[in-house]
Parts: C-alpha cells; sequence; structure tokens
C-alpha cells in the first residue's frame, strides 16, 4: 500500500471544490479553483513523492470534469472568458 502524498491530496481537494462550484454555477469560483488547480497540478508532478498511478487516475477525474464543465459552460460565460473586452 502506497502513501497518498501531501501534494496529491491537495490537488484531489482543490478538484472537489471547484467540482462543486461547477455544481453551483458560481462560474467566478470556477475560474479561481481552476487556477489553483494548476499550480496544484505542478506541485504533484514535482513531488518526489507521488504515486504515478495515483496521479494518473486523479488527472483522469480532473479530465472528466473539465469536459463536462465545457458542454455545459453557459454560452455568455465563455464569451465572458475568451473576450473580455466584448462583453463590456
Amino acid at each position: 500500500m502506497s502513501l497518498v502524498s501531501l501534494s496529491h491530496l491537495s490537488l484531489v481537494r482543490t478538484r472537489r471544490e471547484m467540482e462543486k462550484s461547477f455544481v453551483n454555477q458560481d462560474w467566478d469560483a470556477v475560474k479561481d479553483w481552476d487556477q489553483l488547480l494548476a499550480q496544484q497540478l505542478t506541485q504533484a508532478f514535482d513531488d518526489p513523492n507521488h504515486d504515478p498511478k495515483m496521479l494518473v487516475g486523479e488527472m483522469e477525474k480532473i479530465l472528466a470534469l473539465y469536459s463536462d464543465m465545457v458542454r455545459r459552460l453557459p454560452e455568455a460565460t465563455i464569451e465572458n472568458w475568451l473576450c473580455p473586452e466584448q462583453a463590456r
């Protein structure tokens, strides 16, 4: 049995918080969690104690979440994120 690294736990917690924000349609929070998730991914991959199989499993969950978000993201939010100058 392998131990879960702290960086991996942080990554899982961040993904879960982003998922909660998505379910609640709190798009500003999703955006904030997304930025933190990128940092957590870097830390998890750089952690010398990471378990590659566990990390790949978490990446699959993250990619599934992003896929679901892209399919359900409101069009107005997409336009605002991609072209903020046109949203004004």
